[in-house]
Parts: C-alpha cells; sequence; structure tokens
C-alpha cells in the first residue's frame, strides 16, 4: 500500500489537476484550525455541470495514478465532493458555488499557496 502524500501535497496536486482541466477560483483552505477531522478543502467551480464532472474523474485519476484510494466520492449535478481523508475536493457549478458558499463559511481558514 502506497503511503499518503501530506495533506497540503495532496491538495496542491488535486489543485494542479483542475487548473490543468480549466477549473476556476481554484483555492485551497487551511482549516487545520478550524476542523477537527479535515486539514484542507480544496474549492474549485467547473464552467457548467459537465465539467465538473470531468474535473472530478480527473483529480480521482490522479490520486488513483499514485496508487492512493479516496475515502469517497460524491456526485451531484452542481456539485462533486471528494473525501480523500485529510483533504476533501468540493467542485462546484458557479452557482452551487455561490449558493453554499463554503468561500464564506470557512472565511477564517488560511489559503494555502499553490
Amino acid at each position: 500500500m502506497t503511503a499518503r502524500p501530506p495533506a497540503i501535497e495532496l491538495a496542491q496536486a488535486l489543485a494542479q489537476v483542475a487548473y490543468e482541466k480549466k477549473g476556476q477560483e481554484i483555492k485551497i483552505l487551511d482549516v487545520s484550525e478550524l476542523h477537527s477531522l479535515i486539514e484542507c478543502f480544496v474549492l474549485v467551480t467547473g464552467l457548467n455541470s459537465r465539467h465538473g464532472q470531468v474535473l472530478g474523474e480527473d483529480a480521482l485519476a490522479r490520486v488513483k495514478k499514485d496508487g492512493l484510494q479516496p475515502w469517497h466520492l460524491e456526485r451531484a449535478e452542481d456539485w462533486i465532493c471528494g473525501d480523500f481523508g485529510d483533504v476533501v475536493l468540493h467542485v462546484f457549478t458557479e452557482e452551487a458555488r455561490l449558493y453554499y458558499d463554503l468561500d464564506h463559511l470557512w472565511s477564517d481558514a488560511p489559503l494555502i499557496e499553490w
């Protein structure tokens, strides 16, 4: 079994995959001081629901290529949520990102450069 990379390294890799596939408004939030189980959120906006699905699938493929398995990947029409243990990937449509507003909800979390 392959060892899991540190959370920030994994979050940066997921952000890079989203960037390469034209994901928008990519942010990594360090929620380690605000959440007891998760270290990072990766927030991404897709151009539409199909693009969001592709972003989620490509992130999943990247992690699997590195020999890792996500704990859970939830797919909805306007939001993909990938649980990678210490890192949670959120891929939204623009409307869903505005509606759920995780950027505001977790605004106390420091941004991580990627």
